[in-house]
């Protein structure tokens, strides 16, 4: 709906805020929804104790990150217009409630309860969608904005974000304390030692967070100024397709993070080998069908949810190219998760601290070096290579905590079977397509039913070898 309404640029400058905020939001988190989670599956009895103090925590943190974000942004070019400071301080108040909901959340994780929060989720997300459609259809007309004044809608949208997160937070909440009772607590002994474990992860974190997304500041900045948004706009659209489809995998991750711990704790090194092989081939299988379906209808997929303008052959590169770079990170993503989490289980958070510092001087060192030959081209290829690097990073270390190897077999097959769906469907499509819809539907469905049922066998061949 935005990148329909908004112009392109003003898409992406709604992009950059968002971008820009949710580096100081993952500085804050300091990995502590991870953290929470095995803490409370390690000691149930103390689950009170544990919630209220993660949540007194985020909120210092957030204190500090809220002047913290909006004084950087002063002085940086393209983020301290009027527009962008005010959108910043909005979003920034909306962090405060997402790292609340975030608490709750692993509360409910730990305890193998998160139907309540995707049904929460949804309601969350239409009303989000009624209030962004009234600003947009009703109160702000496009054909109503003379000579382009986007400044009070584009402010409206940003308030329809922080009312639907608040609402989201309060429900969640509700459902929480069927499972326990809870508020903020302050023991600061404990609050001192959750901050020690934490730290070296939440550093981790906000480093893998700062090399995945600082090519859109580095954009902002190094770009001409007539291009800052522009650039950001395209390449946005795609990295905002990656960033939901990787909330899917991170999830699952999560909800194998209690029984690794468990496992790592009780020194059981074969339960944790079976348990890895098995979410490994799950993120090969999915990965493969994400890209696949992915790169064939790119097009469909940003005509769909955006319009002409982001395929447009005006500009050196627009998003479909950007989409084909950014899809390839997919694949080395999800597979680097399962390693991620088998350090963080094992507590292994000074490894994790290490691999990404290396990750993110390669990625920031070449984005200052490629950005102003190549545009937001190369900042997709440098955040792809990036990934590559963690993964092999991440494998090497994670070895040494599990006797789990690589199924070069299963790797190769999924390999062939996606490079064989490819071609053939991308010869269908070439000679046979009909409508954006049409190629949706009947081949983008039949493609996934037909991925599906090879993923399946594979799963139950991995089940039965387990």
């Amino acid at each position: 709906m935005l990148t329909n309404y908004l112009p392109v640029e003003k898409y992406g400058l709604y992009s950059k805020i968002y971008n820009y905020t949710s580096i100081f939001v993952f500085l804050a988190d300091l990995w502590l929804y991870t953290i929470t989670i095995r803490e409370i599956s390690n000691n149930p009895s103390n689950t009170k104790k544990i919630i209220g103090n993660v949540m007194s925590l985020r909120l210092i943190l957030w204190i500090i990150i809220l002047f913290l974000s909006i004084f950087i942004a002063f002085f940086i070019p393209g983020y301290n217009s009027l527009l962008a400071l005010l959108s910043i301080f909005i979003t920034s108040l909306f962090t405060i409630f997402q790292l609340i909901n975030s608490s709750i959340l692993s509360l409910m994780q730990a305890n193998m309860k998160v139907e309540f929060w995707a049904v929460s989720l949804v309601a969350w997300k239409l009303i989000n969608l009624g209030l962004i459609s009234l600003i947009a259809f009703y109160f702000y007309p496009k054909e109503t904005i003379l000579n382009l004044d986007y400044f009070s809608p584009f402010l409206w949208i940003m308030w329809a974000g922080l009312i639907w997160v608040i609402i989201n937070t309060f429900l969640n909440y509700l459902y929480a304390r069927r499972i326990q009772k809870f508020w903020f607590e302050f023991d600061f002994s404990y609050l001192k030692n959750l901050f020690k474990i934490s730290l070296p992860y939440g550093i981790a974190l906000f480093l893998s967070i700062v090399y995945f997304k600082v090519d859109i500041i580095l954009l902002s900045i190094i770009e001409w100024p007539e291009k800052w948004d522009l650039s950001i706009a395209l390449y946005s659209l795609p990295m905002k397709i990656v960033e939901v489809v990787m909330v899917l995998w991170w999830f699952y991750m999560t909800s194998m993070l209690p029984s690794l711990s468990k496992w790592f704790r009780e020194k059981n090194t074969k339960i944790i080998s079976n348990l890895t092989d098995i979410s490994f081939k799950v993120m090969i299988s999915f990965s493969f069908l994400v890209f696949t379906l992915g790169i064939l209808f790119r097009d469909n997929i940003i005509l769909i949810i955006a319009n002409t303008d982001y395929l447009s052959n005006l500009y050196d590169f627009n998003s479909s190219d950007a989409f084909i770079i950014v899809f390839f990170s997919i694949l080395f993503y999800f597979i680097s998760l399962v390693f991620i989490y088998l350090l963080v289980a094992s507590e292994k958070q000074s490894e994790l601290l290490r691999i990404n510092i290396i990750v993110t001087i390669f990625n920031i060192v070449w984005n200052l070096v490629l950005i102003p030959i190549y545009s937001f081209i190369w900042a997709g290829i440098i955040t792809l290579l990036s990934q590559i690097i963690l993964l092999l990073l991440v494998y090497y270390k994670s070895k040494e905590e599990s006797s789990f190897r690589l199924p070069y077999l299963f790797i190769f097959r999924n390999i062939a079977f996606s490079s064989f769906v490819f071609i053939f469907w991308f010869f269908l499509i070439n000679n046979f397509s009909i409508s954006i819809i049409f190629d949706l539907i009947v081949y983008g469905f039949l493609l996934w039913f037909i991925y599906l049922l090879y993923f399946f066998y594979e799963y139950r061949r991995g089940i039965r070898k387990i």
